[in-house]
């Protein structure tokens, strides 16, 4: 993360001091690149986990033990079946589902 900080022309020693609006302004310029191609919410958080995985099909194989053990293993916390593939679906199981309960009711915010 720290390429990536400085490839936004800041550092994360800079970000982590800023508030969560001031860091909006380096969201956006990450996300730029991006802008067309983010169709789905996986595609979100595709851009920000595996950006080679924007675009693909749910079913992609992220990580497979087999052929990538090393980052398999780093995020086997993804892997939600245990076949030892991470699927880009697996991948943002956990997102859909943090989206799903935030929009249950009492969680979404009206204005009066």
């Amino acid at each position: 993360m720290p390429a990536t900080a400085r490839g936004l022309g800041t550092s994360t020693e800079a970000l982590a001091k800023m508030t969560a609006v001031e860091q909006l302004v380096y969201v956006r310029m990450y996300f730029k690149p991006y802008a067309g191609r983010l169709k789905t919410l996986s595609d979100v958080y595709m851009a920000i986990l595996w950006p080679k995985a924007i675009g693909k099909p749910e079913d992609y194989v992220l990580w497979s033990k087999g052929t990538r053990p090393t980052t398999y293993r780093q995020n086997s916390g993804l892997d939600v079946n245990g076949d030892h593939d991470i699927t880009k679906a697996e991948a943002a199981s956990l997102i859909q589902a943090k989206l799903a309960r935030g929009r249950l009711p009492g969680n979404l915010w009206r204005e009066a």
